[in-house]
């Protein structure tokens, strides 16, 4: 079953996040995780909470196995040190739930 990486980020250095993006691509890829949106335009419907999303990023990955191996694998930890240099970020993982469980 598929599994999210939703990250909601407020980059404070761009030019390292670039480094970033260019060195977490490859580790997605490997880890078969793909992009669904990545930093587009983005409109808060309701917010119970005081929460402003800055740049959202949906990655989906076949399985909340394979979401936590690739962000806790050796490979990423260099390039997670990156992110916490150039931005500062909420990730949150979740499992894809049936439509039976949905509202």
């Amino acid at each position: 079953m598929p599994a999210y990486l939703i990250a909601d980020e407020v980059i404070t250095d761009p030019e390292v996040f670039e480094d970033y993006k260019r060195a977490v691509l490859p580790l997605i890829t490997k880890y078969g995780g793909r992009f669904l949106s990545r930093g587009g335009e983005l409109e808060v419907l309701e917010a119970g909470r005081d929460w402003a999303p800055a740049r959202m990023v949906i990655i989906e990955f076949p399985s909340m196995s394979e979401l936590k191996n690739w962000y806790l694998s050796a490979e990423y930890a260099p390039v997670r040190d990156i992110r916490f240099r150039s931005a500062t970020s909420t990730l949150i993982a979740l499992a894809a739930g049936s439509a039976e469980s949905a509202v």
